[in-house]
């Protein structure tokens, strides 16, 4: 059996594909080298993924933070203990996201998730990337950055008044919670993102929609335009963010002279199309 992991910063989606192509699907915690360690492997793939390691001849895992031999060793390195038995295979998720959305066909392909980045992907491989500085350098367009803006607007009281009620009112925090979440606590990049939920809730308020359309524009000026031909490849994307803020996606797009081809919010049900013999 073949089994495909498609893993953020927030969680891991797995998929089991078995005889006559078959699928079982599973849900753990996420498993970004960056944020999570050997204990912390350990635990999830030990107490919560229910599956038949022992079935699993072949494991093709894709991962945010895999984007380094260094980091690709490591979570083969862990993954192997787990299925000491599977032929086992990492890569980074812009790779994941390349082969779901464009198959074999060559196209610029984008995650706007938790975090943010894009590459060129030729139908084999990556020829070219703008390489990805994480939550507190980049993540353009992300969740992060999105949390990040529309929580400095709410402390900074820039928020319009209705907006800023309607914050307090879904999110009961001080500012030393949220301070003491960002600086002390693990995957402070998933809790910024967790914000994101609220802009999408009101991203036909014009405030809520200029935050988003800035943050998109950003992206778009370091991880699209820099690429030769831009115009007329195929711009993909996968991710929650570009997924449920597909709208203002589609404006900024156009604004730089190309249209979005085509949006997953998940990328597993191309890699399973990918990955079936």
């Amino acid at each position: 059996m073949i089994l495909i992991a498609d893993s953020g910063s927030t969680k891991t989606h797995w998929k089991l594909l078995g005889k006559g192509n078959s699928l079982e699907t599973f849900y753990t915690k996420g498993l970004n080298p960056y944020f999570a360690d050997e204990s912390i492997f350990s635990k999830i793939l030990n107490n919560d993924l229910n599956i038949q390691k022992a079935e699993v001849k072949e494991l093709h895992f894709y991962g945010s933070g895999c984007g380094t031999k260094g980091k690709v060793s490591f979570v083969k390195k862990q993954l192997k203990i787990f299925f000491p038995s599977a032929k086992i295979f990492v890569y980074g998720d812009l790779f994941g996201a390349a082969r779901a959305l464009l198959g074999h066909q060559k196209g610029i392909a984008c995650i706007l998730g938790t975090g943010s980045v894009s590459c060129v992907y030729d139908g084999k491989k990556i020829t070219e990337g703008i390489p990805s500085l994480g939550y507190i350098m980049g993540d353009e367009g992300g969740g992060v950055t999105l949390g990040k803006e529309l929580l400095k607007a709410y402390y900074y009281n820039k928020l319009p008044n209705h907006l800023h009620h309607a914050f307090e009112e879904n999110f009961s925090i001080t500012r030393e919670e949220m301070l003491d979440n960002v600086y002390h606590h693990p995957a402070p990049n998933a809790y910024l993102a967790s914000f994101s939920k609220f802009i999408r809730a009101h991203q036909q308020e014009p405030f809520i929609h200029d935050l988003v359309y800035r943050c998109f524009k950003d992206f778009f000026v370091n991880h699209v335009i820099v690429y030769h031909g831009y115009k007329e490849l195929p711009l993909v994307f996968t991710g929650s963010v570009s997924s449920n803020l597909k709208d203002i996606l589609a404006e900024v797009a156009a604004e730089f002279g190309t249209s979005v081809s085509r949006i997953m919010k998940e990328p597993m049900d191309g890699l399973v199309e990918f990955h079936k013999k």
